[in-house]
């Protein structure tokens, strides 16, 4: 059974919780508090929490740009994966950057990522691009793109 997922805009307390999450989910590549904190400056409608019951589940940031919306950032905590909540995030995300104005949405991901790869192309992604070593030696990203 699939947990029921809420989503809202980040809450400074939400911090410890996401960058645990970004621990978990990037390792050595984790963004810094720092990161974090820049984004909720800039686009703060856009940086979404999950919530599984009381806990944080996963996040998600985005942000405009001439050409749409970016999807920066997704990420879920291991325990929590595969439950449809990168699923209630990424719709809530694209649906805020409608409302905005985008048009669009696009994002990169590990070419290897075959999970989120999956994910987003059931939601409507398509390959754009390939993008040679966008995470470092020998490691492309796909750009992916929507209409919204």
């Amino acid at each position: 059974m699939k947990p029921i997922v809420s989503v809202r805009s980040l809450q400074k307390n939400d911090l410890p919780g996401i960058l645990r999450i970004e621990r978990k989910s990037f390792d050595d590549d984790a963004w810094a508090r720092d990161v974090f904190l820049e984004y909720a400056s800039a686009a703060p409608d856009l940086f979404l929490v999950a919530r599984v019951g009381a806990r944080i589940a996963g996040y998600s940031i985005a942000n405009l740009a001439r050409h749409g919306a970016e999807i920066a950032s997704l990420a879920v905590l291991p325990r929590q994966r595969r439950k449809g909540v990168a699923t209630v995030l990424l719709k809530a995300t694209m649906r805020r950057a409608r409302r905005a104005g985008a048009r669009t949405a696009w994002l990169m991901v590990r070419r290897k990522n075959e999970d989120a790869i999956r994910l987003y192309r059931q939601l409507g992604f398509v390959r754009v691009a390939t993008v040679a070593n966008y995470y470092g030696q020998n490691a492309p990203g796909w750009r992916m793109k929507i209409r919204l």
